[in-house]
C-alpha cells in the first residue's frame, strides 16, 4: 500500500508526541483539538494502522508509530534545512554548515587557529557550531541533525564512517603557582593527592576518561571538584582548585592557557593517545560541508 506522508500532518503528529497530548499540541500549533485529532487520524489512515495510544494520561507510540516518528523528525529537519538553504541563496549567502565538535577542542587554539580563519576565508558561509561528547556529535550526523563532526574515535556508533586526521593525547595541567608545577616529573600518587578536577561522574564522558586515568595509575576516585564543561574545568584549574586532565592535539603546543602549565608524568600509557577526525554522511552534497571538511584536513594538524 502506498504511504502518503503529508509534512504538515507529520508536524502535527510529532508535536503530539513531543508535547505528550492532543491539547498541548493544539496550543503549540494554534489549532483546535479536533483539528489535531483529525490530522493524526488521517496520518494513521495513510499509514494503514494505529500510530498512537493514549493511556494513563500519556501518549504512547506503537511499533509503527515509532518508525513514523523517526522518519517524521528526519523529514521535518530536512524541510527546515531546505528552507534555510533557499533563504541563504536568496540573500546572497554561499551556504551553511552545521558542525559538531568534541569538547576536547573547546579551546583557544582551535577557535583561534582553525575556526576564525575559516570564517574569514569563507565570508558568506554561515557556520553553526556546537561542542559536545564525540559519540553524541557523531550520532547527530547520522541522524541528520549535523552535517559534519570533528571528534575523537571513542566508542562511536558502529555505522560511523570515521576519517582520521591526527592524534590527540591526554595531558595533565595545573596553575602556574600550583605546588606540582615546579617539578620535573610528577607521579600519579602526587596528582592523586593534589586532586583532580573532573567531569561529573554521571556524565557520558566520565567512563572514557576514567579508563585512561586508570592506565596512568589513577585507579581511585581522586576527584575534588566535578564540573560539566571543559572551559569551566580549565578556569577552575587556573584558579588553583586542582589538576585537570584534557586532550590536546599531539602536533600542537601543549600549553592551552597562559595560566596553566603541563605536568610531566611517566610512563605514559598507549591509551593516552587517541585518533581525532571527521564524521560525515556519504550522501551529503552540501558544498559548504565539503569546504569545511577540506579546511579541517588542511588546518587541524597545522
Amino acid at each position: 500500500m502506498p504511504v502518503n506522508l503529508d509534512l504538515f500532518r507529520l508536524l502535527v503528529f510529532v508535536t503530539v508526541v513531543e508535547r505528550n497530548g492532543y491539547s498541548a499540541a493544539a496550543r503549540r500549533l494554534n489549532l483546535s483539538q479536533p483539528t489535531v485529532s483529525h490530522h493524526v487520524a488521517e496520518l494513521e489512515r495513510s499509514c494503514g494502522g494505529q500510530l498512537l495510544r493514549y493511556a494513563e494520561r500519556s501518549v504512547h507510540l506503537t511499533a509503527a508509530g515509532q518508525e513514523v516518528y523517526r522518519a517524521a523528525v528526519t523529514m521535518l529537519a530536512e524541510q527546515d534545512r531546505l528552507r534555510a538553504t533557499l533563504d541563504d541563496l536568496y540573500q546572497g549567502r554561499r551556504g551553511r554548515v552545521r558542525l559538531g565538535v568534541s569538547m576536547a577542542f573547546e579551546q583557544q587554539h582551535f577557535v583561534g587557529q582553525v575556526i576564525a580563519p575559516f570564517c574569514e576565508a569563507h565570508r558568506g558561509t554561515r557556520l553553526s557550531m556546537r561542542f559536545g561528547h564525540s559519540r553524541r556529535e557523531a550520532q547527530a550526523v547520522l541522524d541528520r541533525e549535523l552535517d559534519l563532526a570533528y571528534v575523537l574515535r571513542w566508542h562511536l556508533p558502529a555505522e560511523t564512517k570515521f576519517e582520521v586526521l591526527h592524534e590527540v593525547r591526554l595531558v595533565f595541567l595545573a596553575a602556574r603557582d600550583h605546588p606540582l608545577a615546579g617539578g620535573e616529573v610528577v607521579s600519579a600518587d602526587e596528582i592523586g593527592r593534589a586532586g583532580l578536577i573532573t567531569t561529573p561522574l554521571t556524565g557520558i564522558e566520565s567512563v572514557f576518561y576514567r579508563d585512561v586515568l586508570r592506565d596512568f595509575g589513577l585507579a581511585e576516585d581522586y576527584s575534588v571538584l566535578e564540573i560539566e564543561g571543559l572551559q569551566s574545568r580549565l578556569l577552575a584549574a587556573a584558579a588553583g582548585c586542582g589538576v585537570i586532565a584534557t586532550f590536546v592535539p599531539a602536533h600542537h603546543s601543549i600549553t592551552v592557557s597562559d595560566a596553566l602549565v603541563p605536568l610531566r608524568i611517566e610512563p605514559v600509557p598507549a591509551s593516552a593517545t587517541v585518533d581525532a577526525g571527521l564524521v560525515r554522511r556519504s550522501d551529503d552534497p552540501n558544498a559548504a560541508t565539503s569546504e569545511l571538511a577540506a579546511w579541517l584536513r588542511e588546518h587541524a594538524s597545522a
